[in-house]
């Protein structure tokens, strides 16, 4: 068969599908792996081929038998509207990802099959079914087992971002309420076979890498087993990390630091106790906060810092103190997002079941729209308050300021200007998103 896979267009990030063309897409482009993994898992004999929509035109009219469309919530619409176009002309649709495995139902409006949950353990059962005319409406995905998981086809994809994405685990023991990852990937954590992990990491050219695992910090034994293994290849990567450890284990910040690390991305949340345990984030100690950040940076590595507004126990005290404890922690670069109940989540099914989501409409589900009562404050309040901290945290004077305290934390290393990126791409993105608005031309709402 001749198979599509496709990667829908963003309206809403770091870099869209705007920004095609442009040094931004090859700078800050964010790497995917759904569509390789899926592709990975396809047997011989299959004409394959990935497009991802931030870079390349669809062309409706070339034949396909079957096409592949992986979907989030803020990218549901257009994927539902590609599906649209390829059903009308006789293609058959499968739909994938997060958003058809919180909301199948809705999704099978769109498609011939939805798969619900991973794809690698039924991809070739939808493959087999579609080439004999008998596709199922649903596909039960199970845990995908990590000793099989296969590298992604890296070769499918025809434009690359200066980054690549790497996954060694699946899976989240916490549970956190506004998160989807225990939902879908489970809560027991998943680990691949570390040699697998080094040959693949030897089959990327890319010499800075993004870990998309939901935490290397979650399991530090095989972490630091894997640092060891992944020392010879000289690669810089980012990865996610949480604070409570990254605060305490200086064994763990050494070997990181040695394999390559260049900074951790933190999941703070908030800077309200109340907020942490509302959201079941209970391994976060506020206290604890800023001697942890000065940990990190005392071993050689930045600290990204991620900041929800939005939850049950804010007022509008939060953006003023949270400002101020941010800028007080010297931290390299922050995202500032507003609570948003994902489709799936308990806090989707919390705030539905009060009466309390504003809309449905899926393309404002970008974390920087309000679409839900708050509890303490209004939504006008909640919006403009986010919008005063990115004002404020990314004004030229603070962003100059930590540019240079990043290449100073990274002594003119090669790769000083990867901290300094990270800031000039997150403030063109909030001075887009949140402060002038986003005009691009948006989709129909779907009923």
């Amino acid at each position: 068969m001749k198979i599509l896979l496709i990667f829908p267009k963003l309206e809403h990030g770091v870099t869209t599908y705007r920004d095609k063309g442009t040094p931004f897409a090859k700078l800050f482009g964010n790497p995917s792996l759904s569509l390789p993994q899926v592709a990975a898992c396809t047997p011989d004999g299959h004409e394959m081929r990935i497009i991802n929509e931030n870079f390349e035109r669809i062309d409706f009219n070339e034949h396909w038998d079957l096409v592949g469309i992986t979907c989030l919530t803020m990218t549901a619409y257009r994927a539902y509207e590609i599906a649209d176009e390829f059903r009308k002309r006789g293609v058959k649709v499968v739909l994938g990802g997060y958003h058809p495995t919180a909301l199948p139902e809705e999704a099978k409006q769109h498609a011939d099959a939805v798969i619900i949950g991973e794809a690698e353990e039924v991809w070739k059962d939808v493959l087999n079914d579609a080439e004999n005319g008998e596709l199922k409406p649903f596909y039960y995905g199970r845990h995908a087992d990590p000793e099989h998981i296969p590298v992604p086809r890296r070769d499918l994809v025809r434009y690359k971002p200066m980054t690549e994405g790497i996954q060694t685990t699946r899976g989240c023991p916490n549970a956190c309420e506004f998160c989807a990852t225990s939902v879908f990937l489970g809560r027991k954590l998943r680990s691949r076979p570390i040699p697998a992990v080094v040959e693949e990491m030897k089959s990327i050219p890319n010499k800075v890498l993004i870990f998309r695992d939901p935490s290397l910090t979650i399991n530090p034994k095989y972490s630091i087993e894997l640092f060891r293994a992944i020392k010879p290849l000289k690669k810089k990567w980012i990865a996610n990390g949480n604070i409570n450890l990254l605060g305490r284990d200086e064994k763990f910040l050494k070997e990181a630091k040695q394999a390559g690390c260049i900074a951790w991305f933190v999941g703070f949340e908030s800077i309200n106790p109340a907020s942490l345990k509302e959201a079941h984030k209970i391994s976060n100690k506020v206290d604890e906060y800023d001697e942890a950040i000065r940990m990190v940076r005392k071993h050689g590595m930045g600290v990204i810092g991620g900041f929800i507004f939005g939850f049950d126990a804010d007022t509008p005290e939060i953006f003023d103190s949270t400002l101020e404890a941010v800028l007080s922690w010297g931290i390299d670069a922050a995202e500032f997002n507003i609570l948003t109940p994902y489709p799936g989540t308990p806090l989707y099914d919390r705030l539905n079941k009060e009466g309390r989501i504003l809309t449905k409409d899926w393309s404002k589900y970008t974390q920087a729209h309000v679409v839900y009562e708050p509890k303490n404050m209004s939504p006008e309040e909640l919006l403009e308050g986010t919008k005063e901290v990115i004002r404020k945290f990314y004004s030229m004077n603070e962003t100059i300021k930590r540019i240079y305290n990043s290449i100073k934390l990274t002594k003119f290393a090669p790769y000083s200007f990867a901290l300094p990126t990270i800031n000039i791409a997150m403030r063109r993105y909030y001075w887009r998103e949140f402060i002038h608005g986003n005009d691009a031309e948006k989709l129909p709402p779907y009923t």
